[in-house]
């Protein structure tokens, strides 16, 4: 599906300056995520615009190594290409980074630390089964450096003109967030305070993913853009392109298009 509101986009491209387009969590669909670049290559995709993923590619889907592999190839063709962190990335590198602990077993899997404990009860077994471990007990050795280093270069958050770009969100002015106490950051895992604020942040929109919306929508309000549409539960998988250096009040109606892939099963993928 694509929804198009193309004033200022349209203008954008006719004067030449770069657009960015965010997509929202994909959660090893790489099927939709396939189908959603190539719709986008064909819009067209230019040089100067700028993909902006906003985090949790990895885990509950089944095909997390794929995906990993399609956006590690992507960034080599499209260096400009901005990867965020999600939270499930983040259980997954603490998950590796974990200090050992009495090994227990999870469903086959030796359990390091309670960092592999949280990573797998929150799945991260679907992404490990992607990776085919042979010997549980060394299961870490099953991911590759390449996907490691991946991972561990991907950016908390990205600002660009009048847009804020950042998985979760973030704690509105003045407000606090119970869940700091547990020394987690706000941006990778918040939800409330930020979803029910409803003034801008900082002057930016901000763009984000972490909440699946429900009726497989994009959230769009005046102050924020959710995107997380619930691929892996079987909606769609979203994309917005943006063009950063619109004014925002008013970007309903004037800046943003949104393009959508539909549920696909892993026999549907085209590749």
């Amino acid at each position: 599906m694509r929804r198009t509101v193309t004033s200022t986009i349209s203008k954008a491209m006719e004067e030449g300056r770069p657009l960015i387009v965010a997509i929202g969590d994909i959660h090893g669909q790489i099927a939709q995520l396939r189908v959603l670049l190539e719709r986008l290559r064909t819009r067209p995709l230019r040089e100067i615009d700028r993909l902006v993923f906003l985090g949790d590619y990895v885990d509950r889907g089944e095909n997390s190594r794929a995906v990993v592999d399609l956006l590690i190839a992507l960034k080599k063709e499209r260096p400009n290409t901005i990867f965020l962190r999600g939270n499930h990335e983040q259980l997954m590198l603490d998950a590796l980074d974990g200090p050992p602990t009495q090994p227990a077993a999870k469903e086959g899997f030796v359990l390091h630390s309670e960092q592999t404990y949280l990573w797998l009860e929150n799945g991260g077994v679907e992404t490990l089964l992607s990776y085919q471990p042979t010997d549980m007990l060394h299961w870490k050795e099953a991911i590759p450096a390449e996907h490691i280093a991946f991972l561990q270069a991907t950016q908390m958050e990205y600002i660009c003109g009048n847009y804020h770009f950042v998985h979760a969100g973030v704690v509105p002015p003045g407000m606090k967030w119970e869940d700091a106490a547990y020394g987690l950051d706000p941006r990778l895992w918040i939800r409330e305070p930020f979803l029910s604020y409803k003034p801008l942040i900082g002057g930016r929109l901000i763009v984000f993913g972490h909440t699946p919306q429900p009726d497989g929508r994009p959230l769009i309000q005046r102050n924020k853009i959710g995107l997380d549409t619930g691929a892996v539960y079987g909606g769609p998988l979203t994309a917005a392109v943006i063009d950063p250096d619109a004014p925002i009040l008013g970007h309903r109606a004037a800046t943003i298009e949104i393009v959508q892939v539909e549920y696909m099963r892993e026999e549907d993928d085209p590749v």
